[in-house]
């Protein structure tokens, strides 16, 4: 079969055998049609509307550009090239509401749903036993567990496929230019060297652009204080629902409070009640909450509903934040927090156990991107913000 998909990013994207319009057409793969990529950062940037669903195709088209080159193609098996690219394709399938946002209300994360979706009853299970894909294999790649390191690399790396899509779709999507990587230059100077993929001395500008550019999006726009805003405004929310629920209040809207039963009693939610989630879905369910009596519950919704969010201070005086507390005619448990945005690493070398160097190939020998660049050993200053939450006015 042969079948082409228009991407806003890259063009035309090729699908060239019938098992990922197979998989792109299972209920689980269309439902992220409706989880929105960046999260609260659509509430930043208007046009930031895209979706996991041309992201998840993205990675697929980008792990294909990888394939068009010869140095790599070679280390690659067929079995194992089609394994990659629906590992590639399915790599976020199971992202919740609000993509990461959804992960700070929930016991399990998207990876863990990842894996559920591909090896349990579901239309994606079936579709690759059908075609003879071991759900297994698949899943050991997104893992990073797959014999073929090469395999692992091309999905989950300092510089792998997912993160060459998303920086420039995001990019584009926010309407922002601090990320455009030079896709096409970086892959094509790409080689295997001592079973790891290297890259020539000549892509270390391309590279350091690259690494520039995340650290920029990640500062602009990944952690805009209004995606921050969102983000707590929605933790608050949900404490509230939970606490309601622990607290044995009669709600109007059973149906809602069935929906996350597990959760509220910090089990996992069933795989079922998960795949129905979507952030339209949520939308409706602060629509149906904000018919609550419970005061709080109504307000947080209607926060969320209508983009009032709780308000985020990096420069507040704890003094300040503390009289504003004291002062404050509501709940403050509800409507009051300190929280710390993480260190944003520029470039990092080894994450946990797993070896994350970039190697440049430089008078044919290997050699750590860092001990190169004269841009990553820069002494950048710390990154770790205390983020005052408050709201903007009292609630009475």
């Amino acid at each position: 079969m042969e079948k082409f998909i228009r991407d806003n990013v890259h063009g035309e994207v090729y699908i060239e055998d019938s098992v990922f319009t197979d998989l792109i057409d299972t209920d689980e793969f269309q439902r992220l049609r409706r989880i929105i990529q960046l999260g609260g950062g659509q509430f930043v940037f208007p046009s930031a509307n895209h979706t996991r669903f041309s992201h998840c195709i993205g990675v697929y088209h980008v792990i294909c550009k990888f394939l068009e080159n010869s140095e790599i193609d070679k280390h690659i098996s067929e079995k194992d090239k089609k394994v990659l690219k629906i590992s590639g394709l399915l790599h976020d399938i199971g992202h919740g509401p609000f993509s990461h946002t959804f992960e700070l209300v929930t016991t399990r994360h998207h990876e863990d749903y990842t894996v559920d979706l591909i090896k349990g009853n579901t239309q994606i299970n079936k579709v690759l036993l059908k075609h003879n894909i071991d759900p297994e294999e698949v899943i050991s790649v997104i893992e990073g567990r797959h014999d073929n390191q090469i395999v692992n690399s091309l999905v989950s790396s300092q510089l792998d496929a997912d993160r060459l899509d998303y920086l420039q779709r995001d990019s584009i999507g926010a309407g922002v230019n601090y990320s455009k990587p030079d896709i096409d230059w970086i892959i094509r100077n790409a080689k295997v060297v001592e079973g790891k993929i290297v890259f020539a001395s000549k892509t270390m500008n391309a590279i350091e652009n690259f690494l520039l550019g995340r650290y920029h999006m990640f500062r602009q726009v990944y952690e805009h204080k209004i995606s921050t805003a969102f983000d707590n405004t929605f933790k608050m929310w949900f404490k509230r629902f939970k606490d309601l629920y622990n607290e044995g209040y009669n709600f109007k809207n059973i149906e809602s409070v069935d929906l996350f039963k597990e959760v509220f009693e910090n089990k996992p939610m069933p795989l079922v009640k998960y795949i129905y989630l979507d952030d339209y879905s949520m939308f409706n369910l602060f629509k149906i909450l904000k018919t609550e009596d419970d005061e709080i519950l109504k307000d947080l919704s209607d926060r969320l509903l209508n983009r009032k969010f709780l308000k985020v201070s990096y420069d507040m005086e704890e003094k300040e934040f503390e009289k504003m507390k004291s002062e404050f005619k509501g709940n403050t448990s509800y409507y009051f927090d300190e929280v710390t945005i993480k260190d944003i690493f520029i470039y990092k070398d080894v994450n946990g156990k797993k070896d994350e160097t970039i190697y440049i190939l430089k008078n044919n020998k290997l050699n750590n991107l860092k001990d190169l660049s004269e841009i990553l050993n820069i002494d950048w200053k710390n990154n770790i913000k205390k983020v005052y939450i408050f709201p903007k006015y009292n609630v009475e």
